[in-house]
């Protein structure tokens, strides 16, 4: 996991991760800002979704973590919690290798608030549940870029 500020294009340090550097230098050329929800392919490599939803409990929600794509979240609107525990913690269940969906169950190691001003990079050891109420219930709009692990 890996958390930067971020500020249009432009982040407040150098970044040496490929994926977060991939989607910044996306970024720089394309305001995804206000693209339509759902799937938008860059290339076979890449792509990203934008996903708009109602922050809901931890109960309506899913763990999970991939394996062959890099997550990277950008949120526009509204606040999010997301659970975060190491998958090495996790107990697993089935892979949907077709969705890149590892499912899982446990409990959370720590809670992130995520709010506009930050991306979010996470790999495959790094079990999440996203689209959770911060405070209260309330619409969030934001963009995962999926870029494929090399």
């Amino acid at each position: 996991m890996e958390l930067v500020q971020y500020k249009g294009a432009a982040v407040e340090r150098d970044i040496q991760h490929p994926a977060l550097k991939k989607v910044l230098e996306f970024l720089q050329t394309h305001d995804v800002s206000q693209d339509e929800k759902g799937n938008h392919p860059v290339s076979d490599d890449f792509f990203y979704n934008v996903i708009e939803m109602t922050t809901t409990t931890d109960d309506e929600r899913v763990w999970e973590s991939h394996r062959e794509f890099y997550d990277v979240h950008l949120i526009f609107e509204g606040r999010e919690r997301i659970h975060y525990n190491f998958l090495s913690n996790m107990e697993e269940g089935d892979y949907d290798a077709e969705g890149d969906w590892q499912q899982m169950s446990g409990q959370a190691l720590f809670d992130l608030i995520f709010t506009p001003g930050s991306l979010l990079l996470l790999d495959p050891n790094d079990a999440h549940k996203t689209g959770l109420i911060a405070e209260e219930a309330g619409p969030i709009r934001k963009v995962v870029f999926k870029v494929k692990i090399v």
